[in-house]
């Protein structure tokens, strides 16, 4: 089936359907600004009031937006502009880029293509309605830094765009598809500190991964597994056949793959009984919860089916994963841990070392994917209309 999929993006057009070309992202979710002042970076933006043209954003203007009384407050420098409950800024032509600095802030981002304001409980809702591939690159650029080789930029990619598309619903009740924060994806801004990401965004430009049934997989991903991946079931609730748990050993020596939490012998036991109520006082189950070295990735502390889940004392002590063994020196209680992250499908920085060492990206997803396909989004509905 993988062959088939690569002749079948061999004949097919790599340009993405219509539907699936602009993304509504939310920006400053959660954090939403009540004041900010924006300027064209590149090009030039027509700035419309409630559908009104107000004016022509150059690289010389500077305009303010305020939120007041309900509705937004639009001035230049030395002009006026209007109250207005709606004010959109869309781009003269492809490329242009905007920045938006909030007030009393140093930081400025900038972002690609066109955006819409509205009011929100005395702050403004910023909407960029941006190109997916330019979404894609700005999110590459957050979620993997700057200093990686371009074949990992491409694996990311091509993971962020699946998880894009499959993800557009998530903020529908609010008025857009996807926020700029981590449980979506993290979009800073538009990629500009290294050429190869967005090389490595066109050169995957449409590609998605897909399971059998050709749907969009849950792309999942985690900064370091330690040296095992985790079925999704063990963090999840719901079982995915290319969610699979695997020995890695490409992140073992990376920055995120070992990790130290130190408590008291005292309050480790009372936190185990009181929280979860683990039987402390039986000899063996304490001897466990005291003594504990797993040869490989473990589910829960204690019997398989009353013990304590590794994923729920990671979220209760705050642990950078569900992964350790426990030592105990006297009086107090080690967590020896390893990687970071929840350890469900690709690990990153195993990731980034396999491209290193100078494999695909296409190798790279299938080593952490299991029976997948890579498809160009064409193919999909292709196959869904046949």
């Amino acid at each position: 089936m993988r062959g088939i999929a690569v002749f079948i993006l061999s004949i097919l057009s790599f340009s993405v359907f219509a539907s699936n070309k602009i993304l509504d992202v939310g920006l400053y979710w959660g954090e939403e600004p009540s004041e900010i002042t924006v300027q064209a970076a590149q090009g030039s933006f027509k700035v419309y009031g409630n559908g009104k043209d107000l004016i022509e954003l150059k690289k010389n203007t500077v305009l303010r937006i305020k939120s007041e009384g309900g509705l937004l407050h639009v001035r230049t420098l030395s002009e006026d502009l209007g109250t207005y409950y709606k004010v959109e800024l869309n781009r003269n032509s492809w490329g242009n880029t905007l920045k938006i600095q909030r007030a009393g802030r140093t930081a400025v981002h900038e972002y690609h293509d066109d955006f819409e304001m509205k009011p929100l409980r005395g702050k403004i809702r910023i909407i960029n309605h941006v190109y997916i591939e330019h979404y894609v690159a700005g999110v590459v650029e957050s979620e993997a830094g700057s200093k990686e080789p371009k074949e990992y930029y491409k694996v990311q990619a091509v993971i962020c765009r699946t998880y894009a598309l499959n993800n557009r619903r998530k903020h529908e009740a609010e008025g857009f598809q996807l926020c700029d924060k981590v449980h979506c994806q993290v979009y800073h801004q538009k990629s500009k500190s290294n050429p190869d990401i967005i090389k490595g965004t066109q050169e995957t430009i449409g590609i998605v991964i897909v399971d059998s049934d050709i749907n969009l997989v849950t792309a999942a991903f985690s900064s370091n597994c330690g040296g095992y991946t985790c079925n999704s079931e063990d963090v999840w609730s719901g079982s995915l056949n290319y969610l699979r748990e695997r020995i890695d050993e490409n992140c073992l020596e990376e920055n995120h793959s070992y990790w130290r939490y130190t408590t008291t012998r005292d309050k480790w036991l009372n936190y185990l009984s009181t929280n979860h109520g683990y039987p402390v006082y039986e000899p063996a189950a304490k001897d466990r919860a005291l003594h504990y070295c797993p040869d490989r990735r473990q589910h829960k502390l204690g019997s398989p089916r009353d013990g304590i889940k590794f994923t729920q004392i990671r979220r209760d002590l705050k642990l950078q994963s569900a992964y350790f063994s426990i030592e105990t020196i006297q009086d107090s209680v080690i967590l020896e841990g390893h990687g970071y992250g929840h350890g469900v499908g690709l690990c990153q920085e195993g990731a980034m070392n396999m491209a290193r060492r100078g494999y695909p990206y296409d190798e790279i997803l299938h080593y952490y994917y299991k029976s997948i396909h890579l498809v160009n989004l064409s193919v999909i509905d292709f196959f869904r209309a046949n």
